[in-house]
């Protein structure tokens, strides 16, 4: 894994898109993302952090019984990507963030009052508590959560976040 991680990096360096991203010193990228293996109750997360000249990934294994849909996996990476923030601001100073997710729905679920399913729900308050906390925190910090969309090709840093995830899985 860490030579297809290390690939990954000198790629995401090479590409002057991202290579813009991870040179910033003012702001922070957060790529997240979601593996879930319904059939073997498998549920993994993942962010890749770029900032400064540093690329750094962190992931772990849900502990999540059963599928709940994408979306509820994507909010829990989401969450993860903001505990990692939450961390980096104590040793870091950029003044906003962006976190990044292929969870289209995203200002969806984050707007809506009702839910046909109580983990939704549950999962967008979740993701509620935590950018709460974190703006409590840090209030100086402007947190963006952005759909990934199209940028989504090509992008390495996200394609580091989703190895790392199906990692954490198993």
């Amino acid at each position: 894994m860490d030579l297809i991680k290390d690939q990954l990096i000198k790629k995401a360096f090479a590409s002057s898109s991202l290579r813009q991203n991870i040179v910033n010193k003012g702001t922070m990228f957060l790529y997240c993302d979601y593996a879930g293996f319904a059939s073997r109750n498998l549920f993994g997360a993942a962010c890749c952090t770029a900032y400064n000249r540093t690329v750094s990934v962190t992931a772990k294994k849900l502990p999540i019984e059963r599928d709940h849909g994408s979306n509820y996996g994507e909010i829990q990476a989401i969450v993860l990507s903001l505990e990692t923030l939450t961390a980096a601001l104590l040793e870091r100073q950029p003044k906003q963030a962006f976190i990044f997710t292929d969870c289209s729905r995203i200002s969806r679920i984050l707007a809506q009052d009702r839910f046909s399913q109580p983990h939704d729900e549950q999962g967008r308050n979740e993701l509620l508590a935590a950018l709460a906390n974190l703006n409590r925190q840090f209030p100086e910090v402007d947190v963006q959560i952005k759909y990934i969309g199209k940028h989504k090709k090509n992008n390495y840093l996200h394609r580091l976040a989703h190895n790392a995830a199906r990692e954490a899985a198993f």
